[in-house]
């Protein structure tokens, strides 16, 4: 046995003893995240502002995981037409006990984005949060809706009368 081959099998052996195995106790997730894991269909539904008033509607599929007990990532591929696919990344953790949620959104590009949430009820099999966030002077109102058989997330901006005007919707039901 030459000299490289053995200090291979001495170090191969020490590594692997350098690092038990360990059993971790993280908490459990959240049950109303669990709720969206996997993978949907369904579509997002914009107000286009080129021609005022128009209405796009993409084809999408969304990839849910757990990132932490509190914390969901989103995948979204939107199909964009003919060979054209969009893509977008989130993480969004839902601090409930503070009534706070942190949007990180973007690979590259990172934004953050810290909301208020004011309500979140359960009726039925279907879970209902509400967030607000405030930017440059605009409030947003996210609503979030958790089932086992569907999703959906709308964005309503809020103009300064109160009045809630629709910017967008994911809508989507899982896959079986």
């Amino acid at each position: 046995m030459n000299r490289r081959h053995a200090f291979g099998l001495i170090a191969g052996t020490a590594g692997t003893a350098a690092f038990p195995a360990m059993a971790l106790y993280d908490p459990q997730p959240d049950a109303v995240l669990a709720l969206v894991l996997g993978e949907w269909r369904g579509s997002l539904t914009y107000r286009d502002y080129s021609p005022p008033g128009g209405v796009v509607t993409l084809p999408t599929r969304l990839f849910v995981s757990m990132n932490a007990p509190d914390e969901i990532a989103l995948h979204f591929a939107y199909d964009d037409g003919p060979g054209k696919a969009v893509y977008s990344y989130e993480r969004l953790r839902f601090e409930f006990a503070s009534s706070t949620l942190v949007w990180i959104s973007g690979a590259v590009e990172k934004t953050a984005l810290v909301g208020r949430i004011t309500s979140s009820a359960s009726d039925g099999a279907v879970r209902r949060c509400v967030v607000e966030t405030m930017k440059d002077g605009a409030l947003s109102r996210y609503t979030f809706e958790f089932g086992a058989k569907a999703f959906t997330l709308q964005r309503d901006e809020i103009d300064p009368l109160g009045k809630a005007v629709n910017r967008n919707r994911h809508a989507f039901t899982r896959l079986a």
